[in-house]
């Protein structure tokens, strides 16, 4: 039996203040193929499908679009999803039960757990245990009774005590849940848990034919049935070079083969860097052009309004990081705060603080009398607005 595994659509998302509505539609739209050429028996969502609780009109008009392309599709594709904790499940909830009739299956309750969505498909069959992000509140009224259930680690261990005893044995037990498991790899774009209780033993997948997993953004294992898809799309630079897609799942007699059906990212994420001169370079990296770029400019001395110059080159400019600001912050936070500790001096006003980012910004030379004038005036001026 074939199964199609993404997770952390994160629709809505906006990366460095830039909409990326667009480039998300070209990723639903590739989902989409692969429906259609592949067949699956379902698709499963593990999480995160919107990036915030209450998304933006336009995440949900696309998320609404997909689900009607992907039935045009393959009119028998059978769809779960669970919320991750980037989703409001009670928002996700408003009509499940109409849309389960016609195939769509969007499980919000931890309570529902132990009940599986089974299909059949070409005389086998799954049973699909969908497990959504448990937030401190599931399974309450175990807390009530004295057991004392607060992280992940324990609500988790609670859900598969109610699914394990009924587990199908003559069908795929297949998990779907929204977690992060023990020894996972972590990317800059996820909203991260703290503390190892809020960690998942991955040894808890292994009762389960397949466990299609969600949260951690980059494709990966986790223990022998565990498997992450990651996110479809990188969404920060340190994701750029990551593999990104869709797992295509085959279950079988003994196991499972998972394969990653990769995504081709209407623009790419790129990070660039060398000196203002080369990267501001009539043409250079044309390669580049269209794609989502932050630049960081190797310069000793810090450059003046770069970005507008660099646009010229990289219209989807992103980001601006300068060495030189980051040399003089790694030296700020060193020996000189040290020292004015032990001497006892009092913190510097704020027209030594404007003297000495003007020195910075202009090769050390000190603001002369009309520049520190001005200042002075528009620090009585904001002082007097904030009484």
């Amino acid at each position: 039996m074939l199964l199609l595994h993404a997770a952390d659509l994160h629709l809505g998302k906006t990366v460095h203040e830039r909409d990326i509505g667009v480039e998300q539609e070209a990723m639903l739209e590739n989902l989409v193929a692969c429906i259609a050429e592949k067949r699956p028996a379902a698709l499963l969502l593990a999480g995160d499908l919107y990036d915030r609780s209450i998304p933006p009109p336009e995440a949900v008009r696309l998320f609404d679009s997909f689900l009607n392309r992907s039935a045009l599709a393959d009119p028998e594709l059978v769809i779960v999803a669970i919320p991750g904790n980037h989703d409001s499940a009670s928002r996700l909830s408003f009509g499940t039960r109409i849309m389960s009739r016609s195939g769509v299956h969007i499980r919000t309750s931890p309570e529902d757990c132990a009940t599986p969505v089974l299909i059949e498909r070409g005389g086998e069959r799954a049973a699909i245990w969908p497990l959504p992000f448990l937030n401190s509140g599931a399974f309450d009224y175990q807390a009530e009774q004295g057991s004392g259930i607060r992280g992940q680690s324990e609500l988790f261990a609670e859900a598969l005590r109610r699914i394990r005893p009924n587990l199908l044995p003559d069908a795929y037990n297949v998990l779907v849940a929204h977690c992060f498991a023990t020894g996972g790899s972590a990317s800059e774009s996820e909203r991260g848990f703290v503390g190892q209780a809020e960690e998942v033993d991955s040894s808890l997948f292994d009762p389960f034919d397949y466990a299609a997993l969600g949260h951690l953004h980059r494709f990966q294992k986790a223990g022998s049935k565990g498997r992450y898809s990651g996110s479809p799309l990188a969404y920060s630079f340190a994701e750029g070079g990551d593999d990104k897609g869709f797992v295509l799942v085959e279950l079988k007699a003994g196991g499972f083969e998972a394969e990653l059906l990769p995504v081709r990212p209407l623009r790419a994420m790129r990070r660039i860097e060398g000196p203002f001169s080369v990267l501001a370079a009539p043409g250079a990296f044309p390669e580049y052009r269209d794609d989502f770029v932050e630049a960081r400019l190797t310069d000793p001395e810090p450059v003046l309004n770069p970005a507008d110059p660099l646009r010229a080159n990289f219209p989807n400019l992103l980001s601006v990081r300068q060495a030189a600001f980051e040399l003089a912050s790694s030296g700020a936070s060193g020996d000189t705060a040290s020292a004015a500790d032990l001497n006892g001096s009092s913190p510097p006003s704020i027209q030594e603080e404007f003297a000495a980012f003007h020195a910075l910004m202009k090769s050390g030379a000190p603001p002369d009398e009309e520049s520190s004038r001005l200042f002075a005036q528009l620090v009585k001026e904001a002082s007097s607005a904030s009484l």
